[in-house]
């Protein structure tokens, strides 16, 4: 493994970042049923769907546990023990929470877990605060929003353990994840 290709995945890594912070898309929709059995739409224009942004997490997360067999092979190339990265995962929470939802995603069970939570990913959900709105209709049985500023719209996908308990937002998991990667790189570099 060379650093060059290291430079491409942390390159990589970036990109796939900035894909999870764009916003802006072709919009959303979906129909909500209620319990006395009348169903509703909801339209939502200017920005990404909720699928667009739940590919664009799935993805990053893939990715910030493949980069820990690169920095390995890495480490292994520039003679050191590739047991360090190994250690730091384990010991780093957003990278064990990174890596069993990765595994999850992957394989679609899993049966070990890094963080010993066993996490699971929630539903991908968006707060619009109403600067980032251009207009809001209602209609019978529709609700139409055109987001104006989609800069301004946050996208959430909780995660949760095995008990079902909240234990934060995958995008922040991998934020924290990908800043322990970049340490790791360092410690790999500078290693003497």
């Amino acid at each position: 493994m060379t650093e060059a290709a290291i430079t491409q995945l942390f390159e990589r890594l970036g990109r796939l970042t900035a894909a999870t912070r764009q916003k802006a898309g072709n919009g959303t929709a979906w129909d909500y049923t209620f319990p006395d059995g009348e169903t509703h739409r909801y339209v939502i224009h200017g920005i990404k769907s909720h699928k667009d942004a739940e590919d664009s997490a799935f993805n990053l997360l893939i990715w910030v546990w493949n980069a820990k067999d690169y920095l390995k092979r890495w480490a292994e190339s520039n003679g050191k023990n590739a047991q360090l990265v190994e250690d730091a995962v384990t010991a780093n929470t957003a990278l064990a929470v990174c890596a069993d939802l990765a595994n999850r995603l992957k394989h679609g069970e899993v049966t070990r877990s890094r963080s010993a939570r066993f996490p699971r990913l929630g539903v991908v959900s968006f707060e619009a605060p109403q600067a980032a709105l251009g207009s809001l209709t209602f209609r019978a049985f529709e609700v139409e929003m055109e987001i104006a500023n989609p800069t301004l719209v946050e996208f959430h996908l909780p995660v949760a353990d095995n008990t079902g308990g909240e234990m934060g937002d995958a995008f922040e998991y991998c934020g924290k994840g990908i800043e322990e990667l970049e340490r790791l790189r360092a410690a790999i570099q500078n290693a003497g």
